[in-house]
């Protein structure tokens, strides 16, 4: 059986790399397409190597359920932001299909609002496991 956390790790980067390929297909936002694909690539990659190090610590110190529910309460909002980062992008894709400069500007704002979100839940994520004493690269 794989580790679920492999899994995962796998399964979000093929969601990244799929909006990487729907983004760059557009024209003028490729500079959107890449920073999408590097803020989710390197977020993902970050907190789900973080958590796989999580549960060895978990494993081995047995830190109680009230510990370890502060840490999946963050990871939870820490994928609520990851989620709104790939709807923001596909809202920003469709805005710029259809052309309209209402929803463009919008979708860009709602953009800028979930890539803050993500950044700020993953360092939360961060910042707590290794409060709790993980061994964090």
């Amino acid at each position: 059986m794989r580790n679920p956390i492999t899994l995962a790790i796998a399964l979000w980067m093929s969601v990244f790399a799929a909006c990487f390929v729907l983004f760059a297909g557009c024209q003028g936002c490729k500079s959107s397409a890449q920073t999408a694909y590097v803020v989710g690539q390197t977020t993902t990659i970050t907190v789900e190597g973080a958590m796989g190090l999580w549960g060895e610590y978990v494993a081995q110190k047995h830190p109680g359920v009230a510990v370890e529910q502060k840490v999946k309460t963050a990871y939870d909002q820490y994928r609520a932001a990851d989620i709104a980062l790939l709807t923001a992008g596909k809202a920003m894709l469709e805005a710029q299909k259809a052309g309209d400069a209402a929803k463009q500007t919008a979708a860009q704002i709602a953009w800028h609002e979930a890539e803050a979100a993500l950044t700020a839940s993953a360092g939360q994520v961060y910042a707590l496991l290794r409060e709790l004493g993980v061994k964090l690269p």
